[in-house]
């Protein structure tokens, strides 16, 4: 994996929800063992939160896609603002 560059673990759930707490010492590791030159994966998702759910569709939709958009590296501000017109 000599070319790899960014490596981004994402998920739906919070931060402190979601698998992602249980698995970055061991991305982080195999990151290493590789020798790729970025030894840290990349957290995309929802921040931390005491509910596993916004309550309201609309934000969660929002928040889904601005996810999705962060994951796959696009400006999740114009993501934001393109649901925010449909």
């Amino acid at each position: 994996m000599p070319n790899l560059e960014t490596v981004v673990w994402a998920q739906e759930e919070p931060k402190n929800n979601g698998a992602w707490s249980f698995v970055d010492p061991f991305i982080e590791e195999c990151l290493v063992e590789a020798g790729v030159r970025s030894t840290r994966a990349r957290y995309a998702g929802r921040a931390a939160s005491a509910s596993p759910a916004t309550g309201l569709m609309k934000r969660h939709q929002m928040e889904q896609a601005a996810l999705v958009a962060d994951a796959l590296g696009h400006s999740v501000r114009e993501e934001i603002r393109r649901t925010r017109k449909v």
